[in-house]
C-alpha cells in the first residue's frame, strides 16, 4: 500500500483536527481532498507527510513511518517558501543536493510550462511563487505527491496553468492527493473524492461512481455541506 491511515486522530489541546480517519491509497490515482476550512484537510496531509505525529492510530507510507520514507513522496505545504534571494537555479541546486530523485529536465520543463520568471523568490508575485514551489515538488520523481491548496488565492489563468501542469506531468504509477477549495475548476482531474467535515471523512468514492449516478462532485459537495 502506498499510503495507509488506520483510525488516525490528531488533537490540538481540546480540539480534534482529525478524528478516526482511515484511508488506503494505492498507486495511480488523482484524489481530490475536499472540505470547508477547518475540516482537517491540512492536518491530514501533514500527518501523511510526517510533519505531525498522530495522537492516535497509525500512518504508513510504503509500510514505514512517513519521516523515514521521505524519499517516497513530495509535500507541497501552504507554508512552503524559500529565502528571498533564491532564484530557480539556486533552488534547483539545493534540491538536487537533498534528493537524488529531483529531475533538472523536468524542473526546467515545468518552469517553462508555468511561465515562471527568472527572478529571485521575493520579487515574484504570489501566483508565481506558488508555481515555482509546485514545479519544485513535481520535479521530484516519486510515487506520491501531497499538494495542499496550490490553487488558493491566485488568479484564474494561474490556476488553469497549474491544472494543465498537473495533467501533463502525472504518471500512471504515481498518486496525487490535491487539497483544494476550487472544486469546479479541478473536478475533472479527480479519480477519487475524499470529503472531510469536522475532522472526519464523510465521503470516500470514486469520481466515476458519482458521475454514473448523475452526481457531479460540486453538487455532491454542496449537498453534504448543507
Amino acid at each position: 500500500m502506498l499510503l495507509s491511515l488506520d483510525n488516525v486522530s490528531k488533537r490540538y489541546g481540546e480540539t480534534d483536527g482529525v478524528l478516526g480517519v482511515s484511508l488506503d491509497v494505492e498507486e495511480g490515482q488523482i484524489i481530490g481532498l475536499l472540505g470547508p476550512n477547518g475540516s482537517g484537510k491540512t492536518t491530514l496531509l501533514r500527518l501523511a507527510a510526517g510533519m505531525l505525529t498522530p495522537t492516535g492510530g497509525r500512518v504508513r507510507v510504503r509500510g514505514g513511518k512517513p519521516r523515514d520514507r521521505r524519499r517516497d513522496f513530495a509535500f507541497l505545504s501552504t507554508t512552503n517558501y524559500y529565502p528571498g534571494w533564491m532564484a530557480a537555479h539556486d533552488i534547483e541546486r539545493m534540491m538536487k543536493g537533498l534528493y537524488g530523485d529531483f529531475s533538472s529536465d523536468r524542473f526546467a520543463k515545468l518552469l517553462g510550462q508555468l511561465d515562471v520568471p527568472a527572478m529571485p523568490y521575493k520579487a515574484l508575485s504570489r501566483g508565481n511563487q506558488t508555481k515555482l514551489t509546485l514545479a519544485t515538488a513535481l520535479a521530484r520523481e516519486v510515487g506520491l505527491y501531497l499538494l495542499d491548496e496550490p490553487l488558493t488565492g491566485i488568479d484564474f489563468i494561474t490556476r488553469e496553468s497549474i491544472i494543465e501542469a498537473l495533467i501533463s506531468e502525472w504518471r500512471a504509477d504515481a498518486t496525487v492527493i490535491l487539497s483544494t477549495h476550487e472544486i469546479k475548476e479541478a473536478e475533472g482531474l479527480f479519480d477519487r473524492v475524499v470529503l472531510m467535515q469536522e475532522g472526519k471523512v464523510v465521503l470516500d468514492e470514486l469520481a466515476e461512481d458519482l458521475r454514473s449516478r448523475g452526481q457531479g462532485i460540486v453538487d455532491t459537495y454542496r449537498s453534504l455541506m448543507r
